[in-house]
């Protein structure tokens, strides 16, 4: 009886290992969304007095110096192993020039319209994992991701479709600038999140962190110098607000690049979706941001999309794994 029992827990062990650290990796990316939510709101706070580039070099030194330092405590090498040394620094370009990109839109659009528009993120995420890491990208997820191109279409408000003055207190121009911003953005956070998931669990999260800050760094000073007036800040709220970027950026990407490592794809950028209830709130509570019918509707077919896709990719994933 033994011998015929024994053959059970070696198969069956692996898989709930296996749930286990996906479930896991599904809390971290929660509570990735509670730190980028503040990150936004303080880049949101700040650009009243600095320029976008401005802003991300100043998240980008702390979160360089903070990562750094924690490798050296945990004894890791903070540049990681040299075979996965050129897809860190393509992650890291990936990531500063996403990150650019929609500091741009929030400084160009209402925060919940540009939290939106860059949540297309999950989207773009499935088509590439579909070309890199050959993930299921079928007739379900091609319909989800159709659906979320109207989401775009009512937020980004078009005049040749909407007319003049929809946006009221938004200029056309201004607008257009901030939904490509937010769009491309979404574009080069998929990548980057597709190049974490590529390169594995071998990589811990402070060195992803460490390449971020250091691209991000190099290129946010070199953009800042040559396109903007740098300005330093004047008074202890304007420090705080650039320290405050930096810090609670640095918690969420810790937790986000543990959390892409444990979790699937599809799933994973799916609990991400909270930052869009926490952009809802902040623009209405503190920049008295009221979201019209237009950004309701199109918050609700890219949100409502992406969950459709997330939930369906793990339905599938949860039956393979069954046999």
């Amino acid at each position: 009886m033994s011998r015929e029992n024994t053959p059970l827990l070696p198969t069956s062990q692996p898989e709930e290992d296996e749930r286990r650290q996906e479930l896991i990796g599904l809390v971290w990316m929660a509570f990735t969304s509670l730190g980028f939510s503040f990150s936004s709101l303080f880049v949101k706070l700040s650009g009243a007095s600095f320029p976008p580039l401005e802003i991300v070099f100043s998240r980008s030194i702390v979160q360089f110096l903070f990562a750094f330092c924690g490798c050296l405590y945990q004894g890791v090498h903070p540049f990681g192993k040299r075979e996965l040394v050129f897809g860190l620094i393509i992650r890291g370009f990936a990531g500063a020039f996403g990150l650019a990109l929609f500091y741009v839109a929030v400084a160009n659009l209402p925060l919940a319209d540009a939290t939106v528009l860059f949540f297309m993120g999950p989207i773009f995420t499935a088509i590439l994992a579909r070309l890199v890491l050959k993930e299921s990208f079928g007739p379900f997820d091609q319909l989800a991701s159709f659906t979320s191109l109207f989401g775009v279409g009512l937020i980004a408000k078009p005049e040749f479709i909407f007319g003049e003055n929809t946006s009221h207190e938004i200029d056309p121009q201004q607008r257009l600038i901030g939904v490509v911003a937010a769009l491309l953005g979404a574009v080069m956070s998929a990548i980057a999140y597709v190049t974490v998931r590529k390169m594995g669990r071998g990589v811990p999260p402070l060195v992803h962190v460490v390449y971020f800050g250091a691209v991000s760094t190099v290129f946010s000073l070199f953009g800042t110098l040559t396109f903007e007036k740098p300005s330093m800040p004047v008074n202890s709220t304007q420090w705080v607000y650039l320290a405050m970027v930096g810090l609670t950026a640095f918690a969420g990407q810790v937790m986000l690049t543990k959390g892409l490592q444990l979790s699937p794809a599809g799933p994973g950028t799916l609990m991400r979706n909270f930052d869009v209830v926490f952009a809802f709130v902040f623009g209405i509570l503190i920049f008295h941001e009221t979201p019209d019918r237009f950004t309701i509707g199109g918050a609700i077919l890219i949100i409502g999309s992406t969950v459709a896709m997330g939930l369906h990719k793990w339905r599938l994933s949860v039956a393979s794994s069954r046999g």
